[in-house]
């Protein structure tokens, strides 16, 4: 693509796995300090404490998951949109040239006297 506009598609879907990552690991926190096991972390007031925190992020991390999932679903989108418009502009490139270079041997031939090199 042109210099003035560049996407570097494989930049966007390292974002997006970092974030499912991020998501995933958030997740396993979360059923580390479950109910049932919070009770074997430390104090009283540690285990109050990851309990809230347990209970308060469940909601998020629905959130963040749901977040996560469109972003994919959108990255996935536009690199299928960019890699086609890429193929397009190539087979076109291609096309042009070959179409042009066609033109200025056929040329060339007409003007080379026969025998000349």
């Amino acid at each position: 693509m042109g210099s003035f506009f560049q996407v570097d598609l494989d930049v966007l879907q390292r974002m997006t796995k970092t974030l499912g990552d991020a998501g995933d690991q958030m997740d396993t926190a979360l059923k580390a300090m479950s109910s049932s096991q919070a009770g074997q972390i430390g104090t009283d007031a540690f285990n109050k404490a990851a309990d809230e925190f347990q209970h308060t992020w469940h909601y998020g991390l629905g959130q963040l998951t749901q977040m996560i999932k469109e972003t994919n679903e959108g990255v996935t989108k536009a690199h299928d949109t960019y890699k086609q418009t890429e193929d397009g502009i190539a087979q076109a490139m291609s096309k042009i040239n070959g179409e042009v270079m066609g033109q200025i041997d056929q040329a060339v031939a007409a003007a080379t006297p026969r025998g000349a090199k």
